[in-house]
């Protein structure tokens, strides 16, 4: 694997994934009991994996993907995506932000009883995380200037509308029927003389 085979996007997109799955074990809330009319804070907090349910797994994916494309794009290997991988890894992270955004505004209710909850509030390691996911879509964005692609090409490279097959074989001859003869590989026979060989001249007479 040589990291020099990278562009400046794939590098940027690389290390905001590894640094989000880190910073999924930050913590991402706080707890405030809340119940007639007061609220404590609580303080201590859950990361990711304690708060959520499947949006870490949906983080997880993307972190992974888009890590392995980063070394498929560094190895010297024959593997050819469906799709150009700096489109995939855009699309990622622009999922990652959203979901992580999402739970910014809609913090989680970790419990609810008698008129008395157990709300959710954000703390620093969720922000960290945005800004890792906001780097992961703008890595792939920044490849994609880069090597000049666009998402137009992407689609058509994944419906196979860029025109690289050639097409089905014609069709065999029908059976029983020769093929025609190759033609000859030799010098082509000088063509027929126009007419006959004009005739001798009359022999001269004796005086």
């Amino acid at each position: 694997m040589d990291l020099n085979r990278l562009t400046q996007g794939e590098k940027i997109a690389g290390i905001s994934a590894i640094l989000l799955f880190i910073f999924m074990f930050f913590d991402w809330y706080g707890v405030t009991i809340s119940g007639g009319g007061e609220s404590i804070n609580l303080g201590g907090g859950g990361n990711a994996w304690d708060a959520l349910d499947f949006i870490p797994i949906l983080l997880l994916i993307a972190v992974v993907a888009t890590v392995a494309i980063v070394i498929i794009e560094a190895g010297d290997t024959d593997i050819e995506l469906p799709v150009h991988g700096a489109a995939i890894v855009t699309v990622l992270g622009v999922i990652a932000f959203l979901l992580i955004l999402f739970r910014i505004i809609d913090t989680p209710t970790f419990a609810s009883f008698g008129g008395v909850s157990a709300e959710g509030t954000v703390k620093f390691g969720i922000f960290l995380s945005l800004i890792a996911a906001a780097g992961m879509a703008f890595g792939g964005w920044r490849t994609m200037q880069e090597e000049d692609i666009t998402f137009s090409d992407a689609a058509d490279r994944l419906s196979g509308g860029s025109g690289g097959g050639t097409g089905a074989p014609p069709p065999p001859p029908p059976g029983g029927q020769a093929p025609p003869p190759p033609p000859p590989s030799g010098p082509a026979p000088p063509p027929p003389s126009s007419g006959p060989p004009p005739p001798p001249p009359p022999p001269s007479s004796g005086v």
